[in-house]
């Protein structure tokens, strides 16, 4: 597990790219912030809420906040 002990804050991970690369990390070791500005108008807020519960059923450690990253407040 090459990031075991590492924390790994992926944005647009409610699906596609961003859900891939969130399940890829937490599979190697990391803790995983799953984070989406759109989530509730792409994938409704389930989509950043199943990819980390995909995290937590494989046995790893997720946390969901949704976010945008563009805005500084």
């Amino acid at each position: 597990m090459r990031l075991e002990g590492r924390v790994a804050i992926v944005t647009g991970a409610a699906s596609g790219i961003g859900r891939g690369i969130a399940l890829r990390f937490a599979r190697e070791g990391a803790a995983v912030v799953v984070s989406d500005v759109h989530a509730q108008q792409v994938a409704g807020e389930d989509g950043y809420r199943s990819t980390a519960e995909m995290i937590v059923e494989d046995g790893g450690t997720a946390l969901y906040v949704p976010a945008d990253v563009s805005r500084w407040d």
